[in-house]
Order: structure tokens, then sequence, then C-alpha cells
């Protein structure tokens, strides 16, 4: 069964099944014919043989009469040429009785011939021996007419009718025979012809079924995905060959898909190469400058209100100056240089940087899982501080004042997860998403450079990056790593 459903389920395969089904159509076909012609043949040789068997009995017959009258003749009429005309008679009976041993062919007809054989034999010694007597008595030709009527002579027509009736019995079973195959013959002919009906309806239900609509819907799926409908999946289904072309179809898709937002994405970095540098040096000019009057105040005025003002100036500057990195590393390749550090430690080490801005917000730092002495894995502290640092951004630029900020720990067996979470709106897709993109008036780069940034550095250590954000629990941004020690 599994070798017929493969080859069912492909075209080759198919087209052979259908020849074969034909061949086996034309064998019964020609098998009908053989057997009812050699049938036909078998029963027409038994009634020629039948047919001859009633003749040599019937000249047997014949000649036996005549023989009886050459008797008679040379008894009462005195013929001299009885004798030999007897003798001639004789041996065609005796050949006729030869024909009919040699023509019988059952046990029946066969003791049937010898019948007839031993009753003519008696027959022929009774006148063989009338025919010595060359003038005989009345009493005696009395005699002759009593015994041959009444006792020899009855009993080769009794041998007669016994075999006269084997051959109408045969006759009769040949022709219902006959009958019967006749009969059979108008129940063999239309099987051929169902048969073949039968395979041309299973045929054209094969085809539409396996090869038009498959290909209907492949040829129709083609068009859609050519005018752009790159989502858009063919149903697999029909014969292996559709089905392997319908899966080739949807992966140059999806690949067309990956590749269009790997242009994308290319052509964003191209703009952003062209201008972030310009940006950058426009910008951090300024930026030392005003940093370096803040320090130098700062020196100077002992004053604590204006010392508090110029520290939150200098603290600003620097983060400003972190963004222009992050934009500059962004840009270009990174270089990782691991080392075995807690991914709590780091986490930590972000959360002390912004200090003050967690105090500006009031909001409240939740730490769990601190608790479990967490493994020690190969990281590159400084991008894994930025990435943090730009999730914990994210999340506090999304919190409302004198909310919560949860992070939580996690360890496996073969891997490690820092959630972070915040009680803001939550965003109304997911950034990671590249199909994001124009989804709505928001586009994934308005988040700033802090998302991509830190997916490329997740991806740098072999992790992954989720989001999962609503309106009732806020965003929730989680960084999975492999526990690689």
């Amino acid at each position: 069964m599994k070798l017929f459903s493969r080859f069912r389920r492909s075209i080759q395969g198919s087209l052979l099944l259908h020849e074969l089904s034909f061949l086996i159509i034309i064998l019964v076909t020609a098998s009908v014919g053989i057997v009812w012609a050699f049938a036909w043949q078998k029963s027409s040789e038994e009634s020629l043989r039948l047919t001859s068997m009633n003749n040599h009995m019937q000249n047997i017959r014949g000649e036996l009469y005549r023989q009886l009258k050459e008797v008679f003749d040379a008894n009462f009429l005195a013929d001299t040429d009885a004798p030999e005309e007897y003798e001639q008679y004789t041996d065609r009976i005796t050949g006729f009785i030869q024909d009919l041993k040699q023509e019988a062919e059952q046990q029946n007809e066969f003791q049937a011939v010898i019948d007839i054989e031993l009753a003519y034999q008696r027959f022929h010694d009774e006148t063989h021996t009338l025919l010595r007597v060359m003038q005989p008595s009345e009493q005696q030709k009395e005699l002759l007419n009593l015994q041959l009527e009444k006792y020899t002579f009855k009993k080769l027509e009794d041998a007669f009718s016994q075999f006269e009736s084997l051959l109408n019995k045969k006759q009769q079973a040949l022709t219902h025979d006959r009958q019967k195959w006749m009969s059979q013959l108008f129940i063999l002919v239309p099987i051929p012809i169902l048969l073949a009906l039968t395979l041309l309806l299973l045929s054209r239900r094969f085809v539409n079924n396996n090869v038009i609509k498959p290909l209907a819907r492949v040829m129709q799926g083609a068009r859609r995905i050519s005018k752009g409908e790159l989502n858009h999946e063919i149903k697999g289904g029909g014969v292996d060959e559709l089905i392997r072309l319908s899966d080739a179809i949807n992966m140059m898709a999806s690949e067309i898909i990956v590749n269009r937002d790997r242009l994308i994405e290319a052509k964003k970095q191209a703009a952003l190469g062209e201008l972030v540098p310009l940006v950058a040096h426009n910008i951090r000019n300024p930026l030392a400058s005003i940093r370096a009057a803040a320090q130098v105040t700062l020196d100077e005025n002992p004053e604590p209100e204006i010392q508090e003002a110029l520290k939150d100036i200098i603290i600003a500057v620097d983060r400003l100056e972190r963004w222009v990195t992050s934009l500059l590393t962004y840009l270009h390749p990174i270089s990782a240089h691991f080392t075995q550090k807690p991914l709590t430690e780091v986490a930590d080490n972000t959360l002390a940087m912004m200090d003050l801005q967690l105090k500006d917000k009031s909001i409240y730092i939740e730490r769990k899982g601190w608790e479990l002495q967490p493994t020690q894995v190969l990281i590159d502290i400084n991008l894994m501080e930025q990435a943090i640092f730009n999730l914990i951004q994210n999340a506090i630029e999304a919190s409302p004042i004198s909310s919560k900020l949860r992070l939580e720990y996690k360890e496996s067996s073969d891997q490690i997860e820092l959630s972070i979470r915040d009680q803001g709106k939550g965003m109304n897709f997911d950034p990671l998403d590249e199909n994001a993109v124009g989804r709505d008036d928001t586009k994934r780069l308005s988040f700033g450079l802090g998302i991509p940034f830190t997916l490329k550095v997740v991806k740098q250590h072999q992790g992954e990056l989720f989001y999962y954000a609503n309106g009732v629990h806020g965003t929730c941004v989680i960084i999975r790593l492999p526990k690689i020690t």
C-alpha cells in the first residue's frame, strides 16, 4: 500500500499506474477472448467427434443389414457370390468398429463400442456358419429366421440403441455447455468496458484533484506574489511535484521578504551613516565646551544650589555624549571582548549610572532572582551595559512618576534570562518586528537607536530579545542568553 501510495502521489508514478491499468484491461479482454475461443473450439471438436462416432455407428448398422441380406441370399436364393460379398461387409464393419475404438475417449464410450463389437462377433459367428450350409432344410431356415430375429439381431440393436443413447446424452450436455458459455459471454464482454470506463472516471478525477486544481492554485499564488503580496502562502496539495513547487515558491517569497527587510535596513543604515557622523561632530564640540565650562564653574563656586545645578548639567552632557557614542557604535561593526561576569552585576552597574534619573521620577527598582547566586557567563561588559542602559532608559521614559520598575533574573540548565518590566502604557506593536515599519504613524526608529543597538548586542552574544507590551501591564522586554561559561 505504501508503494502504491508513493507511485500515486507523483506524476510519473501515476502515469505508470494508468499504463499498467490499461495493460490489465487488455490482458483481461484477451484472456476472456482466448478462454471463450478455446472453450468453443473444444466444444466444436467434441461435437465433430460425436458426429463422427454416430456416422460410424450408422455405417456399421447399414453394412450389417447388407451383410445379413447376403446370408439370406446364400441360404434362400442360392447366390454363389454372397459369401464373397459377405466377407467384404465384414471387413468394412470391422474397420468402422476400429474407428469407433480410436475415437472413444471415455470409459463408457469404449465399453459401448466393446458391446457392439461382441454382439457383432456373435452375429458374425452364427451367420458365417450358415453360409457353409449349401442346401438348408426347412427346419434350419425356420430356426435361422427365429434365431437371428429374436436373439442375435436383437442384441445388436440393443447395443446400437445404448450407444446411440450415450451419444445423444453427450450431445445434449455439449449443447447445454455451449448455451452456458454463450450466456457467460454476455456477462464477460461488458467487464473490460466497465473497467475502461471506471479507469477513465478515476483518471479524470485524479487529474482534476491532484494536477489541475493544485496547478491553478500555484499559478494564482505566483501571480499574487509577483504583484507584491509576499505574505501570501500557496497551499500545498496534489502530486509531489506540485507540492515541491508550492514549497519552493513559498520559500522564495519568504526569502524575498527577508532580503527586502535587509535592504530597507541597509538603506536606513546608509542614510544614518551619512547623517550621524555630521550631527555627532556638530554636537560633540558644543557639548565639550558646555561640560568644561560647567566643570570649571563647579570647581570655583562653593554654593550648594549652584553645584547641584552644575552637576545636573554635567550628567546631561555625559548622557548626550553616550548617545552620540551609541549612534556611532551602531553604525559600525561591533567587536566584542568577552569576560566572565554575572548578568546581575552588569545590571547593577547600569542602574548605578542611572540613579539620578530614577530619583527624578521617583521610580522604585524591584529586583527578583538576585538571591540565586547567578552563574558567571561570557559577556562583553561594556556592550551589555550599554544594551541594558538603553532598555532601562526606554522603561524610565515610558514609566509614570512614582511607579515601579521590575528586574527579574531567571536561570535554567542551558540559558539565563533578564526581564525588565515597566508600568507604562505599553507599545501598540513589537518594535523588533521588521514588518512593523509603516504599520501606523509610529515607526521603529522613532524609539531611538536603543532597541536596534540592544538587539545587535544580544545577537552578538548568540542570544534573543523579546518584547511583550500592552496597555494594562506596561512593557516587558526580555534578554535571553545561552549559558556559555
